[in-house]
This record gives C-alpha cells, structure tokens and sequence, in this order.
C-alpha cells in the first residue's frame, strides 16, 4: 500500500502451487452459502473447518469466499472461493486449501487500531461549487510547470491549471459547509497508532452560500481536492454497476487529506480511512495519487482475502492502472496527450524529490516462481508496472478503436477480473480471470483478445502446450524431400492428464494427430518427418503450419482449445554479406555482493560491412542463431553504421534451447526504418543477460540483403515481398525497448529458481 517508493529490487521465490483456477466440468445449482460449502466439502480434503468469510456480487455472479480453519478454531491461509454465475450454476472455483491444517500460517483479520478522528456533523446533503485540479497542474495544462524549481512553493501555478466543477454534494449544518456526503467523509486523524499523524488540519468548511474557491496557497485546496477526486471515482464506480446488493462500500469512505507528515500516503484497511501524505508535493494535490489509494480501497472490499502471492504488487499495478485511466478519460477529446504513460504526473515530477512509475514497461516479464511484492523489482522487472502495463496499453488500444464508451466497458472487465480471486493469487489466475471476465462481458468485441495477447507479451499467460520450432527454415535434404522440425512442449508447471494437436500444413499437403497422455511439466513433443514437397512448391515460398490444440488439466475440468501457427519458408535464406561464425558463450548476470547487486551479463559482437554493399531495401536481413536455456533472460539489440539501435528478442519466453532466425523489415516491422540507409559501415550486435543462474551461446549472426533461398538441386529464387512470414512473438503487440542503458545494473537479491531447466 505504500506508494512507490522503490526499496531494494530483490527476488522472492516461492514454492511451485497447483492450479489455482478451476473450471469444473460440474455446473450444479448453488443457490446460498450452504450449498457452496456442501459442494467443496463433498470433493475436497482438510476442508471440514471451511467457514464462510464473506459473499460478494458482482456484475457476472455471485462469489462464496471460504476460508480453512485450524483445530484452535483459528483461520490459515488456505482459502477457497466458489463462483457462480448470474443464474446460480457454478462457474469456477479458486482454490487455495492447504493439504494439512495443523500448524497452517494463519490468516487473521487485522483489528481496527486504536485512533481517535474529527468527523463533520451530520446534516442536509447539498450541492456547491468546487476549485480543485482536474487531474493535476500539468496534465491540465499539457505542460511541466515546474521548470527547474526543486522547492514546490516556488512552483508558479498558471489559472489554467486550476478547474470549477459544480453540483458536488456535501454537507450543511449550522450554516456551515461541510465535505461529507453519503460516499465520502473527509476527517481529521487526532491520533492513529504506528502513524506519523500530519497537521491537525481540524474540519475543512465554508459559509453557506459560499464555494470551497481554494487555491493551493492554502492548506484546505488539499482536503478540497482529495474531497471531489474520490467522490468522484465512487459514483463511477456506482455507475459501472456496483450498486445496491453490488456496492463495494456501504457507508461513506474516510480520508485524511493531510494524514500523515511522510512522503507517502496509504490505505489503512484496518480502518478504512485514506490517510494522505504531505511531504515534497501534498499527495493530495495530485488525482493520480488519491485515485491509487482509492484503488487498495477498492481491492479490499473486492476481494475480502486481498493477500500473499503476488496481491503486493497486483494491488499498486491497479492503483496505477485506475489513476491512469482516468488521467487519459480527461484527455480523451485532446489532439495531443499529456504524459499518457505516467503515473503521478504532478507528485512524482515537481519538487526535489522525484519519482514516477511508468504504465508502459514493454519489456517486463513474469514468472511464476518469484513473488511479486509491492514495489519490488524481480530480475529487472518492477512488479507494480508489471500488473499496470498490460491493462493500461489495452485500454489505449480499446479507446483507439471504440472511442470513449471503452472506458466504462473496459473498467468493468478489469474490475469484474478480479472478483471471485482469493488469498494467494498470482498475476496469472487474475490474468486469466480478467481475459475470462472480457468474453463473458463483451462477447462481441476484442477486449479478451487483445488482453490475452498483452498478458502474453509479458509472460504472465503462457498456453499449457506450446508449439514451436527452433528454425524457421525448411532445408531440402533430398532432392524433393525437406525435414519438417517442431516441438509441442508443456510449457505449464502441472501434468496434463491429456494432451492432443491436429498439425496441418496445407501447402504440403501434409496433416498428423498428436495425442498423449499423463504428459510432465517441461516434457516435449518432437514431431520430425521428411515430407514430400510439392512440384508447384516454389523455393522461398512462405509456408504455414497450424495447430489445433486441446489440452485437459485433469478429467474433471472443462478442456482448454487453442489455436497456434508456426511460419516457414521453403529453404534456408541466403545474404549478400558472409555470416560471422561465433560459438561463443553468453555473459551471464552476476551477483557482485552479498547484498544482492546485480551486474547484467553484455555481450557485443561487431562485424564490418565492406564498401559497395549498397543500401538496405526491403529484402534485407538479419540472421541469429542463438542458444540458451531460458530465451526470456535476453534482450537481443542490433546498432547499425548509423548510430540506430533495434531489439531483435526481448525477455520473450521460447520452451526451446534452440533458435534460428532471419528477420526482415516484413516480418520485423522496426526494422523498415532503415530502408535506404547504407548498409556499408560497423554493425553491432548487444546481447544482455538480466538473471543469473543459466548461460548460453551466439552461434552466428550476419546482416546483408537476402539474396535467395538453398532449397538443395532446386534453383535459388529472389525473396518474395508479400509471402515472407512472422516470426514468433514479432508483430502481435506494441514496444520494443525501453533503453539497454537503463537496465546496466540492478538490485536484487540473486536467489536459483526452482524449476530445472
């Protein structure tokens, strides 16, 4: 809950977890609690001191949050929630029992800490008017106001920066205005135990019949503009359906605008009460910063077990993520947007203290293993942008397509995602509850799409089977024949009891079943067959194989399906300039001290392009064949004669140890900006390892125009521009790199995964 303040990037593992999200191939009626618990109990052991915690509805259904109780009575961590749909049938199931009960952690609800408050009078709720910013000075200016000024006070505040809003709802008493209505409370904390209690600002009001027309040269702008910013977030969270039997909060919510002396403001969820920071920038001058607190809030009475697994850092990737979209709904009808990709526009940027988050960190990766705390940073990644990155540039992608209705619709996915999650999540089974939440909500459009495909970008949804290939070049080896390659790998962390893949290749006339059964984690299916090549089969041509993809966790849950493709080209592309044979080993990552710093593992190889090779064209090419046990460890950036750098592989994850590829501006669309540019000069190829613990080799690499293609006795043909193919994890998403310097070195504490490799 403490707003990004970085400690110490380390790496926290945890032990391998079953599946935590189960769709049951049982769809009975449970209509109550009591029958939620009669279902888990009548299948699942340790669950006879299951007691209710909480019921909660949503947009879809109905969620029964369970929790395991030890033989003292005393709840563990070990929870369990029962989903149904909207007509009382079963849906899914979140499971986090423990297998034994009888020294369990225990997961006791915190007690609400002794404090004493200044609360405004009860009275009649009525309407004023309002000075606040909307969302903060620069973004409602479009500028950086602050210059080089390092002391806030002698910031200039421009007129424009300031907006009236009217029709806000408090409250009137004695002839007084007060900031209270029947959704927020602003407070005074007298005292709070483990809290450093800021100013005693005492009650904020005004005259009847006056507006609460603060600037921020006085302290109550503060409480005023935390006031509306979170009256505001809470009637549209009402509007997006969570009312009545499906309201979040019940009675109005507390805050402190000036709560606490430190620069950081927090949620205290004992007490319900938003207690806000006035160190450097008054976090309260700041909407994004209020709207993220509002965000632990909204986890809170969400998810009644908002803890452990990765919730730390889920649960400030959301704040940023509702801050962020709100900061973007502003802006939605400018020409030119503001710091988009930023949380904490105002508070992060102003003063001598300086810190932002970013929305948009396209080369965070996930893995299962690490625990994802706030603020952490795990093998370079910072988790909180992690969580905050994939909804962020999905919802741009939603408004850029739908407009301004994608806003509430997309909220309501992200939201609805993450009912019916319980004590223990990790990034995955929300990921998949937010894809999940997307098709049921919007059927018609593309929002689970597009999130499945972000989430895949960032590795935190992986498919259980994974085809794949470690060349992407169809050899000939006989005359006629060429050696089809490809690999189906459990890319999962469980067994599946079954597995089964209908291959195709159309353009040679070739089809196999694959069926197997019982299949471990990490094992791999190798599919390799000569096949007869078609006379009408041109060399070069681009060719497709499709796999149709069924897999069953187990025999009592619903079977995923999945459709993945592999592109190839009929023989191996030949350059222009000589390929430079390395075999050289791969710097790993380090660790340099027992306090955890991490030295990124570089690897540089350069190679010369002689005079008289012309200019780069579209038939250009880049060829890398590389090997590593953990392809998601490398960030691969190729720098040309003129200075420019391009990423060819970034943190992707491949099941594979083996990789063979050539990339051109059409299957590598970055790469089209070199077009007409000399190819002749110094080319540069970076390789950089960011965990420890597995190394690799360059097999070669080597730039030049493709020339044609080595199809064996058939003749070599000039590249086809329209039929050259997508190489894997190329194209499907926004990004590429956020700055190779940036990554030199970070802090973690270097702990071996778990999982072999």
């Amino acid at each position: 809950m403490k707003r990004y303040l970085l400690t110490a990037a380390a790496l926290f593992c945890t032990q391998t977890q079953a599946q935590h999200l189960i769709y049951p191939l049982d769809t009975t009626a449970i209509p109550d609690s009591d029958a939620a618990l009669a279902y888990v109990q009548s299948r699942y052991p340790q669950t006879d001191t299951l007691v209710l915690r909480a019921t909660r509805q949503t947009l879809l259904g109905t969620h029964y949050h369970f929790v395991q109780q030890n033989a003292s009575g005393q709840p563990c961590e070990g929870a369990m929630v029962v989903t149904t749909d909207q007509h009382g049938q079963l849906y899914r199931l979140f499971n986090t029992l423990l297998d034994d009960t009888a020294n369990c952690a225990l997961n006791v609800p915190l007690q609400p800490r002794k404090h004493a408050l200044l609360t405004p009078p009860q009275g009649e709720i009525v309407q004023t008017r309002m000075t606040v910013f909307d969302p903060d000075p620069r973004t409602a200016t479009g500028r950086a106001i602050e210059e080089e000024h390092t002391a806030v006070d002698d910031i200039v505040i421009p007129a424009a920066a300031y907006t009236t809003v009217s029709g806000v709802e408090v409250t009137r008493q004695d002839g007084k205005l007060y900031l209270m209505n029947d959704r927020v409370m602003a407070v005074d904390i007298v005292t709070m135990e483990a809290l450093d209690v800021g100013p005693k600002q005492g009650l904020v009001s005004v005259t009847e019949g006056q507006p609460f027309d603060f600037t921020r040269q006085f302290a109550a702008f503060r409480d005023v503009n935390a006031f509306y910013h979170l009256d505001h977030s809470l009637q549209y969270l009402a509007s997006l359906g969570f009312s009545g039997e499906r309201a979040l909060f019940t009675e109005p919510l507390k805050i402190d605008a000036q709560g606490q002396n430190t620069n950081n403001s927090t949620y205290l969820d004992d007490v319900s009460i938003l207690s806000m920071g006035v160190g450097g920038v008054p976090d309260s001058e700041d909407a994004d910063v209020v709207l993220h607190e509002f965000g632990h809030a909204i986890n809170a009475m969400l998810v009644p077990d908002w803890k452990g697994g990765d919730t730390g850092a889920i649960g400030e990737g959301f704040g940023d993520y509702w801050a962020g979209a709100y900061s973007f709904w502003v802006q939605r009808n400018r020409d030119e947007r503001f710091e988009l990709d930023v949380f904490a526009n105002w508070d992060g940027a102003a003063g001598a203290v300086k810190s932002r988050r970013s929305l948009h960190d396209d080369d965070a990766r996930y893995d299962r293993e690490m625990e994802y705390r706030a603020h952490i940073s795990v093998a370079g990644t910072l988790g909180d942008e992690l969580w905050s990155t994939p909804l962020f540039q999905t919802l741009k992608q939603a408004e850029a397509v739908y407009g301004e209705v994608a806003f509430d619709e997309f909220n309501r996915v992200v939201l609805e995602g993450m009912a019916g999650m319980g004590f223990g999540m990790k990034m995955d089974d929300l990921a998949r509850s937010t894809v999940d939440a997307a098709q049921r909500l919007y059927p018609q459009k593309s929002y689970a799409e597009w999130l499945e495909s972000r989430f895949q970008h960032h590795s935190i949804l992986k498919e259980a089977v994974v085809l794949a290939q470690t060349t992407s070049a169809l050899a000939v080896t006989k005359q006629d024949l060429t050696d089809l390659s490809v690999a189906l790998v459990n890319d999962s962390d469980q067994t599946l009891a079954a597995l089964s893949a209908q291959l195709s290749m159309p353009a040679l006339n070739w089809h196999q079943q694959v069926q197997a059964t019982q299949v471990e984690p990490g094992a791999v299916t190798e599919v390799n067959e000569a096949i007869q090549v078609p006379s009408s089969l041109q060399c070069g041509e681009a060719i497709q194989l499709t796999a149709e993809i069924t897999v069953t966790q187990d025999t009592a849950q619903t079977s995923r399906y999945s459709q993945q493709q592999l592109n190839f080209t009929y023989g191996v592309p030949t350059l222009s300039q000589p390929l430079k044979a390395l075999n050289e080993a791969l710097s790993d990552a380090r660790q340099i001290n027992e306090g955890g710093k991490i030295l990124l593992g570089e690897s540089m190889y350069a190679l010369t392009v002689p005079a008289g090779a012309g200019q780069i064209s579209d038939d250009f090419g880049i060829q890398l064949s590389v090997s590593h046990p953990r392809f998601s460890d490398l960030l691969v950036v190729v720098r040309t004669p003129s200075g420019r750098s391009f990423p060819l592989m970034t943190y992707q994850s491949f099941p594979l140890k083996e990789k063979t590829y050539t990339f051109t501006p059409r299957n590598t669309p970055a790469l089209s900006e070199l077009v007409g540019e000399a190819m002749t000069g110094n080319w540069v190829l970076e390789v950089t390892d960011r965990v420890t613990g597995q190394s690799g080799t360059i097999k070669s690499w080597g730039v030049g125009t493709v020339t044609g293609y080595d199809c064996g006795n058939a003749d070599t043909v000039q590249p086809n521009k329209d039929n050259t193919a997508k190489p894997d994890n190329q194209g499907t998403s926004g990004g590429g790199s956020l700055g190779v310097l940036s990554l030199l070195f970070c802090l973690t504490m270097a702990l071996a995964r778990r999982r072999p490799f």
